[in-house]
């Protein structure tokens, strides 16, 4: 082997090691530096100098325990440092997931990047069109309220350096997850609510097959035990969904069960974890013979900068679908620069929207 080489041979080292970090992938794992010993004949002071160069100009990145990955190219004058990103998402009527789409795709062509937005309702014949396409440095996936195959998540990783899902928990597994804070969430509603005196709150949850509304009821649970409240006191209910579409099948009657039906004390307040347009349910409340927030204060679970979930009349919380496009981009971001670390989920906080939608509970007694 040769020892001792000449920083000018030092130099080549780093241009073969350029030249092979640009032949692969980004986040694609190097030969160990026993490797590139060997494979260039030089000492291991010299590949860890060629090794530092690279890491300085962002090409590559060294972890400690876990080996040299490639990173990010860096622009060089006159060029620009461009990806390709995909970006697939359920065909559903959600408003908010369309902005959060448009908005993710605007910010990365203004970027200089490629951005392309497919939109499916079969996975099946998704994962067709998709296996005999480009790559992409990246794929966001925005499954909305669909079931994700894992098939198609084995696709997007194939195809991809990197996997992000919008609107969803994910762990332990190599992809990245964006979603709501349920706790943040839950904790925000109660303490508002609390604060204005309310101790009798139901909490009628749209009854459909999602984690989120699922955690999010079992939450209320845990503040309903903690506070010594009985079901009858502060009701957890999961309303039936309308079949097929977005929002609750009878909300009018799951009102009239809580308030005019007999064993009272009735709620003072309502918490509501829909899709239902905030229309439909302000429609409900009048029908029942409901004023907000004389008879009953209540706060809806949605997106805040949507004004056809609040109509400028209901409370809301959760996170603006602007912030939630927001945060993918963060991430997306930060992922490039950081191709070897682990995968998780990112708990966007939501906020709470106050309207005239709530007030002091009436007085007992």
């Amino acid at each position: 082997m040769r020892q001792g080489l000449s920083v000018g041979a030092n130099v080549n080292i780093v241009e073969e090691l350029r030249r092979m970090a640009d032949g692969l992938p980004v986040g694609s794992r190097l030969p160990t530096v026993r490797d590139l010993v060997a494979r260039y004949g030089v000492s291991q002071h010299v590949v860890q100098q060629a090794l530092q160069a690279l890491s300085a100009d962002g090409v590559v990145a060294t972890h400690v325990g876990r080996g040299t990955f490639v990173g990010p190219r860096m622009a060089q004058p006159g060029r620009v440092a461009t990806r390709q990103v995909l970006t697939l998402l359920h065909h559903s009527q959600y408003e908010r997931g369309d902005i959060i789409a448009q908005t993710i795709h605007q910010r990365l062509t203004a970027d200089g990047h490629t951005s392309v937005v497919l939109t499916y309702n079969d996975a099946e014949h998704a994962m067709a069109m998709l296996r005999d396409g480009p790559r992409y440095d990246s794929c966001i996936l925005q499954p909305r309220t669909s079931v994700i195959p894992v098939r198609l998540l084995g696709l997007l990783r194939e195809i991809s350096n990197g996997v992000i899902i919008e609107n969803r928990a994910v762990d332990q597994i190599d992809v990245d997850a964006i979603s709501n804070d349920p706790s943040i969430l839950s904790r925000l509603v109660l303490e508002h609510l609390t604060e204005l005196g309310h101790r009798r709150i139901a909490w009628v949850v749209e009854d459909r097959p999602d984690y989120f509304y699922e955690r999010v009821g079992r939450l209320f649970e845990a503040f309903r035990f903690w506070r010594g409240l009985s079901q009858s006191e502060a009701p957890l209910v999961f309303s039936p969904s309308r079949g097929g579409y977005f929002g609750f099948a009878d909300l009018v009657g799951t009102l009239s069960a809580l308030f005019r039906g007999e064993g009272g004390p009735h709620p003072t307040a309502v918490v509501l974890l829909s899709f239902e347009t905030g229309a439909r349910i302000l429609e409900a409340f009048e029908a029942v013979g409901l004023s907000m927030p004389g008879d009953v204060s209540v706060v809806r679970i949605g997106t805040p900068d949507i004004e056809s979930e609040h109509l400028g009349k209901l409370a809301v919380a959760g996170r603006p679908s602007r912030q939630a496009a927001e945060t993918v981009l963060k991430r997306l971001y930060w992922r490039w620069q950081n191709p070897a670390d682990p995968y998780g989920t990112v708990y966007d906080p939501p906020v709470l929207d106050l309207h005239d939608s709530t007030g002091p509970a009436p007085q007992e007694g």
